[in-house]
C-alpha cells in the first residue's frame, strides 16, 4: 500500500509530492499528460512561494532562469505599445533578491520554468515516484485507505493501486472532487482569450522602456494585457479580458487583436491561441475522510492579483507536513481535520481579492475617449487617467499583505493569545507573531533569516538575551515523537518583534503558540498543536 497517491502533476502536485520526499514519505503522482508545459499559466513566484522554495533549498534555481536578471517587473499602462504611456508601478528586477518583509521577493519564473524546478527536485528524493501518461480513472475509500483504478494513456493498460491517502491536485475539472460529491461556491466572471507570439525585437519598434507587463487601455477602456514572458527569444502573451460566449478558435482575429494592442500591423509568428473561463469560486470542502483536495480543485482564481498558482503551493505545504506527521506517527487524529479548517478560509481570501481586482479593471470600461491627441487638453487626460490607473488598478501588483498576511486564526491546532487579531490589509503588510499567523522574517547575527531556521521540525524559539528554558515542552515533545529543536536567538530587536520570550513554529512557519513562560501543561500545549488534543 502506497502511503500517499497524489492525482495530477501541475505545480501543485509537484509541490506536494516535493513536500513528502522532503520529509521522507513515499508517495506516487500520476499525471495524464506528458508533463511538458509550453505556453504558461502562471508567471510569477510570489513571496511567500519563494519563501517555502528557499525552504526546500530550490530558490536559487528559481533565481537561475533565463529571464534576464536585469529586466525590469514594471508595470506599464499604455494607449498602445507603440503610443503613449500613462503611467508605470516600478517594480525591482529580479536580481534584487530580498525585499522589506521577507528574505525574497516576488519572481518570474514562468510555469514552463518552474514546473520543472518542482519535479527535479521531487524526483530527486527516492520516496517519490512520478509517473506520467497515467490517468486516474476512479476511486472508492474505505476506513483504511483508498483503491484507486489507473489507466495508462499510451498502453490502454489499467492496474489497481491502494494508497492510505489520495490528494486530488487534478485541476479546475477535477476528477477526485466529482467523485467526492463536492461543489463550488463562487461567481463566473466571464471567458477570455490567450495568445501566444514571438517578436524579438517589439519593445524596440515601439520606443519604449522595459517592462514585464503592458495593461492596454483605449476609447473603449482597460480592455487586455500584453506580457513579456522571454524577453531574449521575444516571447509574449497578449490577453483580451473579455470574450462572448459564442467565440470560437476559428472565429478570433488575432490581428486585429494585436493591431488594436501594438498600435500598428506587427509580424509576428503565432505560438499558440486558447480561450478559458475566469472563475472565482471555492470549494465547500478541502477534504473527505481519506480524500483531500488541493490547488485549482478547490480554488479558481482570476489571475488579477498572481494569487492561484501561489495559494496552491501554500495548500501543499500545509497539507504535506501534515500528511507526513500522521504517517510518522507524532501526528495526532486531528491533525489531518485542520488542512480544511486553515486552508479553506485562505482559499476564500485569495478569490475575494483577485475577484475584486478583476471588477476594478472592468470598472474601467470607457470614458477614455480624451486620451488621445497631441493638445494640453490630452496631455491633461493622460496625465489624470495614468495617475487614477496606477493608483487603483496598481493595487493588483501592490499584494504584500494578501502574499504574507494570511493566518490560520480559527485553528484549534494553534494556541490563541488573547490578542486582538491584527487587520488585513491586502496592500500593506505588518509583521506580527500572533498564534496563526506567518513567523515574522527578522536577519539573524549570522546573516541568515530567522525563517531559515523553520522546516522538518517543531522550533521553539528562545528570545532575547533572559529568554527562560523550555524544558518541559522539550521533554513533552520527545515524549511523543516530534520532531523538535530548540533555539536560543539573544537578539533583544527579534524578541520585540516576536512580542513573547517563547515562540514555537510550526514546520510550514507559523506560529503554533507563543508566552513568555512554560505552560503548566506542557504536554497539553504539545497535544494541541500536533491535532492530539
Amino acid at each position: 500500500m502506497i502511503p500517499v497517491l497524489i492525482a495530477g502533476g501541475g505545480p501543485v502536485g509537484l509541490a506536494l509530492a516535493a513536500e513528502l520526499g522532503w520529509h521522507g514519505i513515499e508517495c506516487l503522482l500520476v499525471e495524464q499528460g506528458d508533463g511538458v508545459v509550453t505556453t504558461p499559466k502562471m508567471n510569477e513566484v510570489n513571496t511567500r512561494s519563494m519563501e517555502f522554495c528557499r525552504r526546500w533549498g530550490i530558490a536559487d534555481g528559481v533565481l537561475d532562469t533565463p529571464f534576464p536578471a536585469d529586466w525590469p517587473k514594471d508595470v506599464v499602462f499604455v494607449t498602445t505599445l507603440d503610443g503613449d504611456e500613462l503611467g508605470r508601478v516600478v517594480r525591482p528586477p529580479r536580481s534584487v533578491r530580498a525585499s522589506a518583509h521577507s528574505p525574497e521577493t516576488t519572481q518570474t519564473c514562468s510555469q514552463h520554468w518552474f514546473d520543472p524546478i518542482l519535479r527535479d527536485f521531487a524526483a530527486g528524493f527516492p520516496s517519490v515516484t512520478l509517473r506520467n501518461f497515467c490517468r486516474l480513472e476512479n476511486f472508492i475509500q474505505s476506513a483504511d485507505g483508498v483503491t484507486a483504478r489507473i489507466t495508462d494513456t499510451r498502453s490502454g493498460a489499467t492496474e489497481t493501486i491502494t494508497a492510505r491517502y489520495l490528494v486530488g491536485c487534478d485541476g479546475a475539472a477535477s476528477l477526485v472532487r466529482g467523485g467526492l460529491g463536492v461543489e463550488l461556491d463562487g461567481v463566473d466572471l466571464g471567458r477570455a482569450i490567450n495568445m501566444f507570439f514571438r517578436a524579438p525585437d517589439l519593445l524596440a519598434q515601439c520606443n519604449k522602456l522595459p517592462g514585464t507587463f503592458f495593461i492596454l487601455a483605449d476609447r473603449g477602456g482597460v480592455w487586455g494585457n500584453l506580457r513579456v514572458i522571454e524577453p531574449h527569444t521575444g516571447l509574449w502573451r497578449l490577453m483580451v479580458n473579455e470574450t462572448g460566449t459564442d467565440t470560437r478558435l476559428d472565429t478570433i482575429d488575432r490581428a486585429a487583436h494585436l493591431r488594436r494592442a501594438v498600435g500598428h500591423d506587427a509580424a509576428v509568428e503565432w505560438v499558440d491561441l486558447n480561450i478559458w473561463r475566469r472563475r472565482g469560486v471555492v470549494a465547500t470542502s478541502y477534504a473527505a475522510g481519506r480524500v483531500f483536495l488541493a490547488g485549482d480543485a478547490v480554488h479558481q482564481v482570476s489571475p488579477t492579483g498572481a494569487l492561484g498558482m501561489n495559494t496552491g503551493l501554500g495548500d501543499a505545504v500545509d497539507l504535506g507536513w501534515k500528511l507526513a506527521a500522521t504517517l510518522q506517527g507524532w501526528g495526532g487524529a486531528g491533525l489531518l481535520a485542520s488542512y480544511d479548517a486553515e486552508r479553506r478560509p485562505v482559499g476564500q481570501r485569495a478569490v475575494r481579492g483577485a475577484t475584486s481586482f478583476h471588477h476594478l479593471q472592468t470598472a474601467f470600461g470607457e470614458g477614455f475617449d480624451g486620451i488621445h491627441g497631441t493638445g494640453e487638453a490630452a496631455l491633461a487626460a493622460r496625465a489624470a487617467v495614468g495617475e487614477m490607473l496606477v493608483a487603483q488598478l496598481g493595487a493588483e501588483f501592490r499584494t504584500t499583505g494578501l502574499q504574507l498576511g494570511y493566518r490560520y486564526a480559527a485553528s484549534l491546532i494553534c494556541a490563541a493569545d488573547g490578542t486582538a487579531e491584527p487587520a488585513d490589509d491586502p496592500e500593506t503588510y505588518v509583521p506580527n507573531a500572533r498564534p496563526g499567523g506567518r513567523a515574522p522574517h527578522a536577519w539573524l547575527a549570522d546573516g541568515r533569516s530567522i525563517l531559515d531556521l523553520f522546516g522538518r521540525h517543531f522550533t521553539m524559539l528562545r528570545l532575547g538575551p533572559d529568554a527562560p528554558a523550555a524544558t518541559g515542552l522539550d521533554r513533552a515533545a520527545a515524549a511523543c515523537g516530534m520532531p523538535w529543536q530548540s533555539v536560543a536567538v539573544p537578539d533583544e530587536a527579534i524578541a520585540a518583534l516576536y512580542g513573547r520570550r517563547l515562540v514555537l513554529v510550526r514546520p510550514d512557519g507559523h506560529v503554533a503558540w507563543r508566552g513568555d513562560a512554560v505552560p503548566e501543561h506542557a504536554a497539553g500545549l504539545i497535544d494541541q498543536v500536533r491535532g492530539a488534543g
